[in-house]
């Protein structure tokens, strides 16, 4: 029986190992390979570094944000100041400057501006029909000042309607002081019966509001 020679040849070339070229082809494809891997865990993805560099943002916005909270408003100067107070109860109306007593309110300013204020005021009017009632209602810096100017609030009664002691209106006052230096400053709500004057005739309650806006 003759021999396979095709048979012979392929056992040997199962059986033969790598030429010593080949060995080191490769073994220097998996040493590139590793290298490839390791240097690629080594460097972070693309989303972490993104992720860093809004956390380090986000830290410099949150300690700008403090210190314009705590240094900027002393930069800016001194903030707006409020003060309010508000009463109750009957008191008369006279045919002279009338304070309505706890009708006032005291601000503490630290330098020059302008106090704005104002207040709402119940008015009562004790109305006789044939008689014209004229009530002026104001805000002032002392008990004794009722000047009409352009922020005077004016209550009116025509004489033309039926006698009513119980007429009741509210009215709105605002005017602004303007202030020169620190210190402490009051205002009033005064009133007068410019005409029609009678012992009925009352403040009724108020709320006084002052605000200070330094320059």
């Amino acid at each position: 029986m003759r021999a396979d020679p095709v048979g012979k040849y392929m056992h040997r070339v199962r059986n033969h190992p790598l030429m010593p070229s080949e060995r080191d082809e490769d073994e220097s494809d998996r040493d590139s390979t590793e290298k490839v891997m390791k240097s690629r865990r080594k460097l972070p993805s693309r989303e972490y570094q993104t992720a860093t560099r809004l956390g380090l943002i986000a830290v410099i916005i949150s300690v700008v944000a403090l210190v314009v909270a705590f240094i900027a408003p002393g930069l800016l100067g001194p903030r707006n100041i409020m003060a309010q107070h508000s009463v109750g109860g009957p008191v008369t109306i006279g045919s002279t400057c009338t304070h309505y007593p706890g009708a006032e309110v005291s601000i503490t300013v630290p330098g020059a501006g302008t106090v704005e204020v104002s207040a709402t005021v119940g008015v009562g009017i004790s109305h006789v029909t044939g008689v014209s009632d004229f009530a002026d209602i104001v805000l002032a810096t002392s008990t004794t000042d009722c000047t009409v100017n352009n922020y005077t609030a004016f209550v009116s009664v025509p004489y033309t309607l039926p006698t009513d002691p119980y007429h009741y209106t509210t009215v709105p006052l605002l005017r602004p002081f303007s202030v020169d230096a620190a210190g402490t400053l009051t205002f009033y709500v005064n009133g007068i019966m410019s005409s029609g004057a009678d012992s009925g005739d009352r403040f009724d309650s108020a709320s006084i509001v002052a605000v200070y806006y330094s320059r």
